[in-house]
């Protein structure tokens, strides 16, 4: 193995780590009645933001987080990468998503915690730590990045779909509290083990490249 793929390597096994150790920390933060009150306090903060315009184009944005317009976004991405005659990519990118669907419920179950008990203002069920949207988009659009920003032979273009992926995960995130669903520490959460998935993803691809190499 180079060196540039140890260091790549490295990298991406410290990101693994440093989103677990936050997601513990989170997961014990939050059991902690001023978290929960910190939590509560930055939903409220949000009122004076919640116009019927604003609140409409969040209904709407929220969606490209969830799994069904994800579903659409990953086939376009899974035909663009097997266009591009990249044969591995497609496979962890779909691998990573379903895996990732099914972590989100474990923890979900292992944690427990109660949505915001504040009027939602768009349907949300089950349980709220860590956010499925925020995970989701952490995993999707960050594997996009990952994926497909090194296939873009243009740099301006290459910025924009950098930035454009970025953008999602930050706006799919704050959507869930500003539509009251979620707290800010299930965001961070999802966050969080959204980027564990994406860096043993990242690590996964270098190590199957180096094997079919060395062949």
């Amino acid at each position: 193995m180079n060196e540039n793929k140890r260091r790549f390597l490295s990298i991406w096994l410290w990101v693994a780590l440093t989103g677990l150790l936050l997601f513990i920390i989170l997961v014990l933060a939050i059991r902690l009645p001023q978290v929960l009150s910190l939590d509560r306090g930055l939903i409220r903060l949000l009122d004076p933001l919640r116009s019927a315009p604003l609140t409409a184009w969040f209904v709407w944005l929220t969606d490209f987080g969830a799994t069904k317009a994800l579903t659409w976004l990953l086939t376009a991405s899974v035909l663009f990468l097997l266009i591009r005659k990249r044969l591995i990519a497609p496979i962890v990118l779909l691998a990573a998503f379903f895996s990732e669907r099914q972590l989100n419920e474990l923890l979900k179950m292992w944690v427990q915690r109660d949505r915001p008990d504040f009027p939602h203002l768009v349907y949300a069920g089950g349980y709220s730590f860590p956010s499925g949207h925020a995970m989701n988009a952490m995993t999707v659009y960050g594997l996009l990045i990952v994926l497909i920003a090194p296939l873009i032979p243009v740099k301006w273009l290459k910025i924009i779909w950098i930035a454009a992926c970025l953008m999602m995960i930050a706006l799919i995130g704050f959507s869930r509290p500003f539509l009251r669903v979620h707290y800010f520490t299930d965001i961070l959460a999802g966050y969080s083990m959204g980027g564990v998935v994406v860096a043993l993803s990242a690590m996964m691809i270098i190590l199957i490249d180096q094997r079919h190499r060395s062949r």
